[in-house]
């Protein structure tokens, strides 16, 4: 389990709302006899499969993800070089790394920019306050308003969750794959699993707030 997720855990554990929406997301999960996860899963992996559809965006976000030792992970890496090589053929598009931690996930990725590629240090902006990549969207939204055509740049396994978390927060984005292609190696599969669940969990939790009228539940996605 990566750090963000283990970060969310303990955030549902102490956080009472996010408690209240992890249990009704349990609830539809046994109610359902895990179709609502299956259901997930096959988004997720439905939309890591889909073919990149390139639009004009303004800014791209890339996605930050757990540092191995204050360096980026091969994730991490494959995100960056993606968004470096699209930043190189487009001198116009400039970056936001998201992500944040002690040292920050933005700050190590700007690192590994400036010393791996040919990207200039003022085009890289810096999303460092947020945990989880929900913040990372909203603050993202906060710094450059909704109107900002956002390319999100991560890997195919995260695509899903992201994707809905933008259109949550009314955010014009596109999706912008690490990877030419998915690869079904355990490593993806496992990140598919657990992408899952955290996509059913707010699926549901959303649902369950919308359904029981619980206003102070939907203003936390908001």
């Amino acid at each position: 389990m990566n750090t963000v997720s283990t970060l969310t855990l303990r955030g549902a554990l102490a956080d009472p709302a996010l408690r209240e929406t992890l249990l009704a997301s349990t609830v539809f999960l046994v109610l359902s006899l895990g179709l609502t996860y299956l259901v997930a899963w096959l988004y997720v992996i439905r939309s890591a499969l889909v073919r990149e559809a390139r639009s004009r965006v303004d800014r791209l976000l890339v996605c930050g993800h757990a540092l191995r030792a204050g360096r980026p992970s091969d994730v991490y890496r494959q995100r960056l070089h993606r968004a470096a090589k699209l930043a190189c053929d487009d001198p116009s598009l400039d970056l936001l790394l998201a992500g944040g931690g002690a040292p920050s996930e933005a700050a190590v990725g700007r690192e590994w920019l400036l010393a791996q590629a040919a990207v200039d240090a003022d085009r890289i902006g810096l999303e460092a306050a947020s945990t989880d990549t929900f913040e990372n969207l909203r603050h993202a939204r906060e710094m450059l308003g909704p109107e900002t055509r956002l390319g999100i740049v991560t890997s195919r396994f995260h695509l899903a969750r992201v994707l809905i978390y933008a259109r949550q927060l009314g955010l014009r984005a596109a999706p912008v794959p690490a990877e030419d292609r998915w690869r079904w190696t355990v490593d993806n599969v496992k990140a598919s699993l657990r992408e899952a669940a955290f996509l059913k969990w707010f699926v549901c939790g959303r649902f369950w707030a919308q359904i029981a009228r619980r206003q102070s539940l939907l203003e936390r996605i908001r």
